[in-house]
């Protein structure tokens, strides 16, 4: 009887050890050779726009056909497949990333207009490490080289968004980012950030759940000294770590802001709110 009681306490304790080993986290993107991986982007965002000035300006406003307040809606479907190859001696992994849809629509007090897929036909090849850092080597495709530069600019924008503490998280623990933001106004983009604080809420099925708590604002580092621009907002979302194959899951938000602004003799409130998920999978 005393060597089953020890024998229980010994199983129990490795159990224990076991779980409490399972409730915590590192958050580290990892690529492996011969997969496809893919990423899929929706966002809808709605923008009200009132607007004020002086008769004339008004005037030409309602002879354009927009008459204050100007309501715009934006809604982006993009797909990307990346897939890598046989790792090399060097230990990098080949891979090629091709933008397969990338659905556009936006509509300006009533107007619609479609975009269509301006990467169709682009495939961006490179080189990972491992660590879900790509590595451009060349762009190809029916594209200019001042498109293939902001392409390129805008994939490494991503990558250095995407900042992952370097320790262990457990249930109750938190890490912070800043992501930007642009936001087209009145023939502008005034940029914006998103300081979100990322909560871990729960660990279960080998997905970490966190809960995200977003604070807006703007990126004064941006802004023109002679602008004068205020705006500020907040959001909620999730963010789910994909445990097994070591890489996110899924992310939604949902946020809302502010913004006012006087430029040129025009006035211009505008209050937005804008929805995003973003889902992943590798086959």
């Amino acid at each position: 009887m005393k060597h089953s009681r020890l024998l229980l306490f010994f199983f129990l304790t490795i159990f224990i050890q076991y779980t409490s080993g399972q409730k915590k986290v590192l958050l580290k993107n990892v690529m492996v050779p011969n997969k496809v991986y893919k990423a899929q982007l929706i966002n809808e965002m709605e923008m009200e726009m009132a607007i004020k000035g002086d008769s004339a300006m008004m005037a030409e406003m309602e002879t354009n056909g927009m008459k204050s307040p100007i309501t715009m809606l934006l809604k982006q479907d993009m797909l990307t497949t990346t897939k890598t190859g046989q790792q090399r001696p060097d230990k990098k992994i080949p891979l090629t990333v091709t933008y397969d849809k990338m659905d556009i629509t936006t509509t300006i007090a009533g107007n619609e207009m479609n975009q269509p897929n301006p990467f169709a036909d682009v495939e961006i090849r490179g080189t990972t490490t491992g660590d879900g850092k790509i590595s451009i080597d060349t762009i190809t495709g029916n594209i200019n080289d001042a498109v293939k530069a902001s392409l390129r600019t805008m994939v490494n924008n991503i990558q250095g968004n995407i900042k992952f503490p370097e320790k262990e998280l457990a249930i109750g623990d938190s890490f912070d980012q800043d992501v930007p933001l642009v936001v087209p106004v009145a023939q502008m983009q005034i940029k914006m950030k998103i300081h979100v604080k990322s909560t871990l809420k729960d660990i279960k099925d080998n997905k970490a759940i966190f809960d995200m708590k977003q604070d807006i604002s703007l990126d004064m580092s941006m802004m023109d000294s002679n602008g004068n621009v205020n705006g500020n907002g907040n959001g909620t979302g999730i963010m789910i770590f994909d445990m097994k194959n070591k890489m996110l899951d899924r992310t939604e938000s949902d946020i809302h802001y502010l913004l006012n602004m006087n430029t040129s003799g025009m006035t211009v409130s505008a209050k937005c709110k804008a929805k995003q998920s973003m889902t992943y999978s590798v086959e």
